[in-house]
């Protein structure tokens, strides 16, 4: 099936044309996907499929946005975003939440950071509520100029004990967070393109589990990106 979220034309893209076109919303993400980093894992197919598009959403929704901020050698002044929200169905059980991915377009100038420090994005449902708090560290003090990279920091439900390595731990995806980075000519760092983030909302049933099974699940936070090369 082609992909559904299908490349921008000039004339719909914001770095383009300065025609005013109504997107469909479903056409915000491009074919130009964050690279996979994961294995050929369910976990992993899930993730790689909604991530580039390749899920057709069962609706979307409007009203939710987000405010991006960071920290390190200088503090960028917080800004907040539109975000388009697409839902996904995986069975047709009542009690097996429903995933869905929120799509931040930052524009052509994108959000400038530190190569080195702290970025924070808050995501707020249409009543104005906090959805999620995304904390990631990073480190792109070597990042030379005019290249591009990104960074994933997958929130997994798992024992306590494991590591998110280990192929037999049990373990479910909850939050994920795609970011993807530039460095200009002159080698400041920037935000650029969009934000990707895929939500489950199970905590309570997390919560629940956890008691029943005492077996010590608990919320862990993983970041990643690419190795080989790190920066392109």
């Amino acid at each position: 099936r082609k992909a559904l979220f299908e490349a921008q034309s000039p004339e719909e893209s914001e770095c383009g044309s300065p025609k005013k076109k109504k997107q469909d919303p479903r056409r915000l993400l491009s074919t130009s996907a964050p690279a996979s980093i994961s294995g050929n894992n369910l976990l992993g197919n899930f993730e790689e499929s909604v991530l580039n598009g390749r899920l057709e959403p069962a609706s979307t929704v409007e009203g939710f946005t987000a405010e991006i901020g960071a920290s390190g050698s200088f503090h960028p002044k917080h800004l907040t975003f539109p975000v388009t929200v697409f839902f996904y169905t995986l069975c047709e059980n009542s009690n097996v939440a429903t995933p869905y991915l929120s799509h931040i377009n930052l524009g052509k100038k994108g959000y400038r950071v530190p190569d080195k420090g702290t970025i924070q994005l808050t995501l707020f449902n249409p009543l104005g509520t906090v959805v999620k708090m995304f904390v990631v560290m990073y480190d792109l003090s070597d990042m030379p100029p005019n290249s591009q990279t990104f960074l994933r920091q997958r929130t997994l439900y798992m024992p306590s004990d494991e590591s998110d390595s280990h192929e037999d731990a049990q373990k479910w995806l909850r939050y994920l967070i795609h970011l993807r980075l530039a460095s200009s000519k002159s080698g400041k760092i920037y935000l650029h393109t969009d934000v990707r983030m895929i939500i489950f909302r199970k905590s309570d049933l997390d919560t629940a589990a956890d008691h029943e099974s005492g077996k010590g699940f608990e919320l862990r936070s993983f970041t990643c990106g690419p190795t080989n090369p790190k920066f392109s």
